[in-house]
């Protein structure tokens, strides 16, 4: 979903003779305070897409812990989610006023925060097979380039996944058949998946609903009152604040600032070159 303001600033920028003054407007925050310090980075996380579409990415995985733990304080141990993703193509590097190639270590406020996590979707937990786990996860990481390629145009819909989790893949190997380990908590997937296994994950409805080609795999099941769907109400059910709400509650402090983890373990997969300095 597209933040009103922002899709008000983009209807005034297609009427003729208000172009310019749309871009010549000065920025307005997305949030009521943006220079509230939601949190510490503890390292530059890199936005270009590279870095968001075809790696691990810390804000990306932050945001994939928030929606994992987005339901823990409602009372229903079993809606809880196992496992939270977040889309590599939700993490932005063109904001609204400023593109942003890196965020540097250090404080992060909530208008800046919002840029990079610019669009509003609503956060929906589901039950999903074991079949439809590993077919989400295959679909995810196809597109990766293998070892020796350049990254190209790297594919939104590559997932960052929640803290307990981990993905080996393997780019050598043909698409569908990348994925060579999973584990979701103390679970660890079946390859092939068994039959009557399910997952509880917590996602973005854009996704849930079919975005970035992921409709054919979980085939309804936000519709499917068996999968048990979800909508979280905190903050509205709006992903972004979620996440924002998430950092501070638990990266506010320079004795535990945000750090990328190694969740998705790449072998003979291209990877992006991080500045060294």
């Amino acid at each position: 979903m597209i933040r009103p303001l922002l899709a008000a600033l983009l209807a005034a920028a297609l009427v003729p003779g208000l172009g310019c003054l749309a871009y010549n407007d000065p920025c307005q925050p997305l949030v009521a305070n943006p220079d509230a310090v939601i949190g510490i980075l503890g390292e530059n996380v890199y936005l270009d897409r590279p870095f968001a579409r075809h790696d691990n990415n810390a804000l990306g995985q932050m945001a994939a812990d928030a929606y994992q733990h987005a339901e823990d304080d409602s009372g229903d141990l079993a809606g809880r989610a196992e496992l939270g993703i977040i889309n590599g193509g939700s993490i932005r590097a063109e904001g609204l006023c400023i593109n942003r190639t890196v965020l540097p270590s250090g404080p992060l406020t909530d208008g800046v925060f919002h840029e990079v996590l610019l669009f509003e979707n609503r956060l929906v937990t589901v039950n999903l097979t074991e079949q439809q786990l590993v077919d989400m996860m295959e679909h995810s990481v196809g597109s990766l380039f293998p070892e020796g390629q350049p990254i190209g145009t790297p594919f939104g819909g590559f997932l960052h996944v929640s803290e307990s989790t981990t993905v080996r893949v393997d780019c050598g190997r043909p698409r569908g058949q990348r994925v060579l380990a999973m584990q979701v908590g103390n679970r660890a997937v079946q390859l092939p998946p068994r039959a009557n296994v399910f997952y509880r994950v917590a996602m973005a409805d854009f996704l849930l609903q079919g975005g970035d080609g992921y409709g054919p795999i979980f085939a309804g099941a936000g519709q499917d009152p068996a999968r048990n769907p979800v909508q979280s109400r905190k903050l509205g059910g709006v992903d972004s604040n979620i996440a924002s709400a998430y950092m501070k509650s638990v990266y506010s402090s320079d004795a535990r600032p945000l750090r990328e983890a190694s969740r998705i373990v790449f072998e003979n997969c291209a990877r992006p070159s991080r500045p060294t300095r």
